[in-house]
């Protein structure tokens, strides 16, 4: 044989003994244990913590998806549509935002929000823009009479992501 082992045989047992201490490689001990200790209900609180987060952020997610759908299923089955015009737009990070002044069925000049107009719709101060609004609340719950399903499918989509995500990472924490 040639090598480490070779030169280790060689050499007499006391020398051994005083040759170069290597350090461990393995997890470092403190003073009076030969290894860490981990307490089993608390070693892996770091990953159940952003399993919890993930769950509720997840839950609120789609619970705000669900108002969102159930806004927009009351606007499509009782809605009524109308004219309004555009008096402010702003852009924000959650989108483009119209208000717009509108008279009702009853005869009332109101003024309402109207969140992520359509692409269809033409957005700016002076524009008409064709509205559906709740006649028991008609500030309230008011939509773009052109735009889709709005963006609830998103917020689902991303609260299942992170339901999903939290139902894996509890398999791995655990």
């Amino acid at each position: 044989m040639s090598g480490k082992r070779e030169r280790q045989r060689r050499l007499p047992s006391g020398d051994q003994a005083k040759g170069p201490a290597r350090p461990s490689m393995r997890h470092p001990t403190l003073p009076g244990r030969s290894r860490p200790r981990h307490s089993a209900p608390y070693a892996n609180t770091k990953g159940w913590a952003g399993v919890a987060c993930a769950t509720v952020a997840g839950v609120v997610f789609v619970f705000i998806a669900l108002q969102m759908y159930y806004d927009h299923r009351i606007l499509q089955e009782r809605g009524l549509v109308a004219t309004g015009d555009v008096v402010a737009v702003s852009y924000g990070k959650s989108g483009t935002h119209a208000t717009v002044r509108f008279t009702t069925a009853d005869g009332k000049t109101v003024q309402a929000d109207v969140s992520n107009p359509g692409d269809e719709t033409e957005v700016k101060v002076g524009a008409q823009m064709p509205i559906r609004y709740d006649p028991k609340d008609p500030t309230g719950r008011v939509g773009d009479a052109n735009g889709g399903a709005g963006p609830f499918w998103s917020v689902g989509l991303g609260g299942v992501v992170l339901l999903v995500a939290a139902t894996y990472g509890a398999t791995r924490v655990a």
